[in-house]
């Protein structure tokens, strides 16, 4: 204590410095040294999740015991993730057990099980004639499975099942003798096969790179999709349903949310299956567990339409969901619906998540109490994030009105029939509409066009996007129910007969398949040009050659765009019309060789991210 005008003051030091001289007084008192702080110990879901802990495989593991346990095991993978929960296995279970019941006495193969929680939970569902266990590190896990491998038909296989070479020393009558290899012709129809149930864990943290994948899952269920068109790997024996975990980030691939994310390994899953469904996953809604996606997001009115339909198939096939297991864009829909039924809100046309309303909702009470001063900061900030917002609301207002205006088009279109009047009005209108879009600024364009893609593919019978057609909504999964602790998701996938064309692979072949995987490449690299503009970058003269002999590209009907208005983006084309499409570049008589075409898709796309550049294009 110092005197400093007649007052007394205390000397404040930094807390550091306050809390090491009470140590060292306390110290002095008690006579001891001071020891290192004691380390926190973790709390983990349940005993298999500690007892993995224990084992200190997991380098997260490490850092927390300060240092790997003499006791860890060698020569493990690391990268693994294990399903830790049975009331989440049981949960997912019970939630789609309808469809698992024609999997009944089945053969199932069972790749990576881990601990075998998931393992044991399906074999106690579908009582298989035969439950392949195939655990490349046998010796970890052997203690976990063993009360499965207690079990009749139960075997364990120290092979990987993401080793193509190892996985067909598995895939033969020895092992499987109830299954037999079924080839078909490209004009047979392939046969659903549910004699045989595939279980695979993807689930790897951190992410495992490997070459130009962004990780080892992506490259397996890049693989896993793409066997089944030419029936490979498990599809050679028919169309084989796969219940596949993955890391939360690695569904984004095959189950867009989006139409920007709709790249080619997602069409490929579209034409491939009757559907690929995100039975659990993580909280989309959570940036921080899936980050990435807040900047790839559609409309509020268009995730709500399609929550709406989900739940209708849900009550009609007789789903429900375990109550607590509701994921946030489900209870954002239903909160809404609550609102209206008590004409709190009207319905939503679009609405834009824009951060700075939690902030501006904030400021407006202490505005109304006339908390602000005047010239002060705060309102200053306060009259600006009103402008933002009514800015916002006007342009979501006039891209609202510019979309109702593109439908009411493509309708008068189709009202027009056979009348050459009326179709040549019509024309001339959307027209004008594509004009006018081309004079608004960029972003203004990208806005309208998204808008539009994104609408466009929700709006299809059924929708283009496996996400759109999910049969069920996912269960929300916790990050503790699986160690180490990472948000992961499953995913069904069921296989489904491709058209002919599609199927036609191999050098005996017409090539149609191959060539098919090519156009899709191609059209995948200039996802926002028209289709007529994207084909032409592929082959001189492919728009004009190929798409006039595909009258669904110009049907609003069959999911296409009328003459006039801007052309069809190749993102967001149906499966329908890339199969018309495939055909009519089947029969173009100047299309490149196989050979040319390859040598063309695989160069190197230099295309500018723009959503609104079709405009510039002359339809």
């Amino acid at each position: 204590m110092y005197a400093l005008g007649g007052h007394a003051r205390r000397t404040v030091l930094p807390r550091a410095v306050r809390s090491l001289g009470a140590q060292q007084a306390n110290y002095a008192t008690r006579g001891r040294p001071p020891g290192p702080p004691k380390p926190v110990k973790p709390q983990y879901a349940n005993e298999v999740a500690a007892k993995l802990a224990a084992d200190g495989v997991w380098n997260s593991m490490r850092a927390v015991h300060r240092g790997k346990p003499k006791h860890a095991a060698k020569n493990t993978d690391k990268y693994r993730v294990n399903v830790v929960s049975e009331k989440l296995c049981d949960d997912a279970i019970n939630y789609i057990r309808p469809t698992l019941a024609r999997h009944e006495g089945c053969d199932l193969i069972d790749i990576f099980p881990g601990v075998g929680i998931w393992s044991q939970k399906l074999n106690d569902v579908l009582r298989p004639r035969s439950h392949i266990l195939m655990e490349p590190d046998e010796d970890f896990y052997k203690p976990y499975l063993q009360p499965l491998l207690d079990r009749p038909g139960t075997r364990l296989l120290p092979e990987s099942g993401i080793i193509w070479d190892q996985l067909t020393k598995v895939l033969n009558p020895t092992v499987l003798p109830h299954q037999v290899e079924r080839k078909y012709a490209s004009h047979e129809t392939p046969q659903r096969n549910d004699t045989l149930l595939v279980s695979i864990n993807l689930c790897m943290t951190p992410k495992r790179k490997f070459r130009s994948f962004e990780s080892l899952a992506q490259l397996v269920l890049f693989q896993l999709i793409s066997s089944i068109r030419p029936g490979a790997l498990f599809q050679k024996y028919g169309l084989v349903r796969m219940l596949i975990w993955a890391e939360n980030s690695e569904k984004a691939s095959l189950v867009p949310r989006t139409v920007q994310r709709r790249k080619k390994m997602s069409i490929e899953a579209e034409i491939s299956t009757d559907w690929v469904c995100e039975v659990v996953g993580g909280d989309y809604d959570d940036p921080a567990v899936t980050r990435s996606n807040m900047w790839f997001r559609r409309d509020d009115s268009i995730d709500f339409e399609s929550t709406r339909r989900t739940l209708e198939r849900m009550r009609e096939h007789g789903f429900v969901m375990p109550p607590g297991r509701e994921p946030h864009h489900l209870q954002a829909y239903l909160d809404v619906e609550k609102l209206k039924a008590d004409d709190v809100v009207g319905a939503t046309t679009h609405s834009v998540d824009r951060p700075y309303m939690v902030e501006l909702e904030g400021m407006e009470a202490a505005f109304a109490n006339g908390e602000f001063a005047k010239g002060s900061k705060e309102l200053k900030r306060y009259k600006a994030l009103t402008y933002l917002r009514n800015f916002a609301n006007r342009r979501s207002d006039r891209l609202v009105g510019l979309i109702d205006e593109h439908d009411a088009i493509a309708q008068a279109y189709v009202d027009a029939g056979s009348d050459e009047d009326k179709l040549a009005h019509a024309i001339r209108r959307g027209q004008a509409w594509t004009d006018k879009i081309r004079t608004f600024e960029r972003h203004f364009r990208q806005s309208i066009v998204l808008h539009r893609d994104n609408v466009h593919v929700l709006r299809q019978d059924p929708p283009i996007m496996n996400w759109d057609r999910r049969y069920v909504e996912p269960l929300r999964a916790s990050p503790s129910e699986f160690f180490p602790e990472a948000p992961c998701s499953l995913l069904d996938v069921q296989p489904k007969a491709a058209a002919p064309v599609l199927r036609d692979i191999g050098p005996d072949s017409s090539r149609g398949g191959d060539t098919f995987d090519q156009i899709l490449r191609g059209i995948s690299q200039r996802p926002m040009d028209p289709v007529v503009k994207s084909l032409g970058s592929m082959a001189p003269g492919a728009g004009d050659g190929v798409a006039p002999h595909c009258p669904s590209l110009f049907d609003p009907r069959r999911g296409g765009v009328p003459p006039g208005l801007a052309g069809l983006a190749s993102r967001a084309l149906n499966e329908a019309q890339l199969i018309e499409l495939a055909y009519a570049w089947m029969k173009w008589p100047f299309r490149p060789t196989y050979a040319e075409l390859v040598s063309r898709t695989l160069e190197e796309s230099d295309v500018e991210d723009d959503e609104g550049r079709q405009f510039a294009a002359s339809e």
